[in-house]
This record gives structure tokens, sequence and C-alpha cells, in this order.
């Protein structure tokens, strides 16, 4: 089953640096320049979906329905595609957090992705439930290709572990707004994977 997982477009909290989680915020117009330059790279590279199942937060969804759309196929809201839980962190600036709590802040955002926020989840336990969704979703037999909307945090938790083997690198695995990765899963396996593909957003201002 190939995979086309993305990531939304930028919100007005992206822009801010406000730390979103199970929060939302709009999109920015900026967001929209985004989600219109990926569905045109999506059109020159002769992507196919049979199916999208987004997260059912706002900013995910609006790119789920746009996603949706352009694929001319049936659009899901899959709740285990949420980003990771912050907790108590939701809805703070990210620099204030850093510069309050700096240890705590370089282990969710670089270091430990076992650490869990106050009231939260760990960074393994949200890019498991999505890894465990997609060998699910595999093992049915249903589809050859599906596209997957999500968040940027936890897409950097599943990429590490499909890529790596684990999770400990997931600094490393960059996902911008309206960003891209597409994977092979084979028998509750990845191969093939190309990730955080944003060429198509090189134009934009």
């Amino acid at each position: 089953m190939k995979v086309i997982l993305v990531r939304h477009a930028e919100t007005e909290w992206n822009t801010r640096g406000i730390i979103q989680g199970r929060e939302d915020s709009a999109l920015t117009k900026h967001g929209q320049c985004q989600t219109a330059a990926l569905l045109q790279a999506f059109a020159e590279n002769g992507y196919e979906a049979e199916s999208v199942y987004a997260s059912p937060l706002g900013r995910t969804w609006n790119m789920g329905q746009v996603l949706a759309e352009h694929f001319r196929c049936s659009l899901v809201a899959e709740a285990t595609l949420k980003e990771q839980a912050f907790g108590q962190l939701e809805g703070m600036s990210a620099e204030q957090f850093k510069k309050n709590h700096q240890d705590e802040a370089n282990a969710l955002f670089e270091l430990d992705a076992e650490y869990c926020p106050p009231g939260g989840e760990s960074l393994t336990q949200a890019s498991r439930r999505i890894i465990d969704f997609l060998i699910n979703l595999e093992k049915s037999g249903h589809y050859n290709a599906v596209c997957i909307v999500s968040h940027g945090h936890v897409s950097q938790g599943v990429l590490a572990s499909l890529c790596d083997g684990n999770i400990d690198q997931f600094a490393r695995y960059a996902h911008p707004n309206a960003s891209y990765s597409v994977f092979d899963i084979k028998n509750g396996r990845c191969e093939t994977i190309r990730w955080g593909i944003a060429t198509h957003l090189r134009h934009l201002k």
C-alpha cells in the first residue's frame, strides 16, 4: 500500500510560534497558497489516492477536504491521526516554554521521544498509534494507495520510526507545513521512503 503523508498548511499559531497540539487555529493566506501549490505538485507528479484519511482537527480536516476533492475519493475522519497531545503546554508560546523550561523543551522538541508533557502524551505514544493505524489499514487489503493528513511533530516521530527502525532521531525528520512524504507499506514493513518533500513551496514568498 502506497502512503502519501501530508502535513496541514500554515496556521496563525504556526506563524506566532504557539504550541497547538489538540487545539486549533485558522489557516493563513500563505497556508492557502501552500495548499494550492501542493495540489499542483500532486497533479504534475501524477499522484493518486483511493481514499483520504485526515485528523479531524480543523487545520488537517481543511487539507483533507481539498485533497479528497483533488483525488476524487472519499474523506474519512480518523482520530488516531491527531497531533501529539501537549497537555498544559497547548496555547503556550514555544519560545516562552524554552525560556522558562529549557531542559523540558529540549526533551520535547529535540532529544527525548519518551518525554510526556504535563497532561499530554509522549511522542512515542503518539507515533505508535499512527503507525498501528497504517499497518492495520494495509492488512485490510482495501487500498493500493491512500493519502494521510496529519501534523508536524507526530509526523517526525512516525518518519523516524519508519526510516530508522526507532524514534530516537525524530528531530532530524522535519516536515514543513504542506510538505509530504511518500512510502510503501508491505506486510507491516515500510519500504522506499521519501520524506519531507517541500520543493513545490520554493516559489512562495
